[in-house]
């Protein structure tokens, strides 16, 4: 999937480099995940059945999350215990190796070397594996209540890769090009709509299975605010550019007194 959806980005859409390309990957990759991964157990076998069933009852959400997510704890468990060692595959570089390896029977090793890197940035570049990490992420939140073992493996999962990766991107890999916290801001609003997700099931959970509506009334506020905070995020946050007041800021006494000993003055007004 990421390497068909890098080909459409890169031979249909005008990009000024091909880090934008990573940032489309992260954000569509990102989604399909959500969808075939997340949500595969309340969808079904038929999106298009799952849509239109939104589009008739959009109320239907609560009730088709509150009756599937939950029999899926068991498969998201096994699922955060097999990204574990997906991520020690990773860190061995075998593929890397091997091209390595096929190289030096024609070239030299440093030239093999150069040719072998950088690492295949369909599904290991930047938009790929953040898209992956953020999904584990979600896993944890949004299963983490109905099972708490799911939480735990979340962060076993990062703790891993916070050791794997922290070695591997800073000491083995060849550096990227990033578009400075491009990245990072995506990631911070997927992970704020996994919080939605986690609020909606929780409520649809709640309302099903409570025996009274005491701990739903308690759960739709927070669900209401979730979804405030998530239309408002980067309205809030204003990380692409500054303030003017912030970048005049500790100048502005010097900018008054520039301009104040250049005013313009009417002659007639100072003789007189």
């Amino acid at each position: 999937m990421p390497t068909f959806l890098l080909l459409i980005f890169l031979y249909f859409f005008s990009l000024k480099a091909d880090s934008f390309a990573q940032h489309r990957l992260q954000i569509w990759y990102f989604w399909f995940q959500v969808f075939f991964v997340i949500l595969v157990t309340a969808i079904g076998t038929s999106l298009l059945t799952f849509i239109s069933t939104l589009a008739q009852d959009p109320f239907a959400i609560f009730r088709m999350l509150a009756n599937q997510l939950p029999w899926a704890t068991h498969f998201y468990m096994n699922y955060l215990v097999l990204q574990i060692g997906t991520h020690s595959m990773n860190f061995m570089r075998y593929v890397v190796f091997f091209k390595y390896l096929g190289f030096c029977q024609v070239w030299t090793p440093d030239d093999a070397r150069k040719m072998a890197e950088p690492e295949d940035q369909d599904y290991y570049g930047l938009g790929g594996r953040i898209a992956r990490w953020a999904i584990n992420m979600l896993i944890g939140i949004i299963f983490g209540t109905l099972s708490p073992l799911c939480a735990l493996l979340a962060f076993i999962n990062f703790a891993v890769c916070r050791l794997l990766y922290g070695y591997m991107i800073v000491f083995a890999e060849t550096p990227k090009a990033d578009l400075g916290g491009v990245f990072w801001v995506s990631k911070l609003g997927h992970v704020w709509c996994g919080c939605i997700i986690y609020a909606v099931l929780m409520v649809g959970v709640l309302s099903f299975r409570a025996p009274t509506w005491g701990p739903t009334a308690v759960c739709i506020p927070a669900f209401l605010l979730t979804v405030w905070w998530r239309h408002s995020f980067h309205q809030t946050f204003h990380w692409e550019t500054l303030p003017f007041k912030e970048v005049i800021g500790e100048h502005a006494h010097h900018f008054a007194k520039k301009s104040g000993s250049h005013a313009y003055e009417q002659p007639e007004l100072i003789e007189g």
